[in-house]
């Protein structure tokens, strides 16, 4: 796989409108990557969810010639406020910005949003949310595609029984960084630190599970000072493009299988 450059033609803003008017008559399908500002730890940069968007959808774009949309670098993340420098935006207005983004594409014949997650699950409520409105009030394909919910069997052979190695900023994310970005990574501050004892879970455990949101003030305490609670030296570029590979391959698959649904549009009502 080549490295990631994150500019070029296959991104929206790098293009002229009629640029996107000729891409129009051939394709229907866009890509629309998600992250969030927020902190990683003392070795991974703010920007860790959004660049891990932006890497997948380059790939995916690379292998099918789908065009992708300018990132969105603020999430819902409301107990990251605990953390300076760290941003959420309300539930509503993620849904709000999401949903403005995809009508708009609606509006010029886009049928296909491939929305991609690198906030791992945590933005999901309100992301799905505005998938489905639009799903329903456009008749768009709007599929959310959550990099820990793909590649699963990749993933559960890396981390071979590891569950220290998914949470924040820990393994996966440092080796995924590693790979993507590795002038980003403060080498000098990787530090493994004690498990987690998470109010959350491991999506991987089978097990019953309440679902309990942090505070930022239990956040904090579960996290410590640094903010990483985990494996993190387990994650190397090695580790990193693996990972990569396995979510490209499923996002590939997920799009070719959609690829020829048959999708009548309904323009969506004028947004301001």
């Amino acid at each position: 796989m080549e490295p990631i450059k994150f500019q070029g033609r296959c991104w929206l803003q790098n293009i002229t409108w009629m640029e996107v008017m000729d891409y129009l008559k051939e394709h229907d399908s866009i890509l629309f990557p998600l992250g969030q500002t927020e902190e990683h730890g003392g070795h991974l940069p703010m920007g860790t969810d959004t660049y891990a968007a932006m890497g997948i959808a380059e790939s995916v774009a690379e292998a099918t010639g789908i065009l992708i949309a300018p990132p969105l670098w603020y999430g819902w993340a409301p107990r990251m406020l605990s953390f300076p420098g760290s941003v959420t935006l309300s539930s509503t207005t993620l849904t709000g910005i999401v949903a403005d983004v995809c009508n708009s594409f609606v509006t010029h014949g886009f049928k296909r949003i491939y929305i991609i997650n690198g906030h791992r699950r945590e933005n999901l409520p309100p992301v799905q949310l505005a998938a489905t409105q639009v799903r329903y009030n456009t008749g768009a394909l709007v599929a959310v595609l959550d990099p820990l919910y793909l590649g699963v069997d990749t993933v559960l052979r890396l981390r071979d029984g590891n569950s220290n190695i998914l949470s924040h900023a820990a393994g996966i994310e440092t080796a995924h960084m590693r790979y993507l970005l590795p002038g980003l990574v403060h080498e000098e501050n990787i530090d493994d630190t004690p498990i987690e004892q998470c109010l959350n879970r491991d999506d991987f455990d089978y097990a019953d599970r309440p679902y309990l949101y942090d505070t930022p003030e239990e956040f904090r305490e579960i996290r410590g000072e640094t903010g990483v609670r985990g494996d993190v030296s387990w994650g190397t570029s090695e580790r990193g493009g693996v990972y990569q590979q396995a979510i490209v391959d499923s996002i590939v698959s997920y799009i070719s299988k959609t690829k020829e649904k048959a999708i009548t549009l309904k323009k969506p009502a004028p947004i301001v």
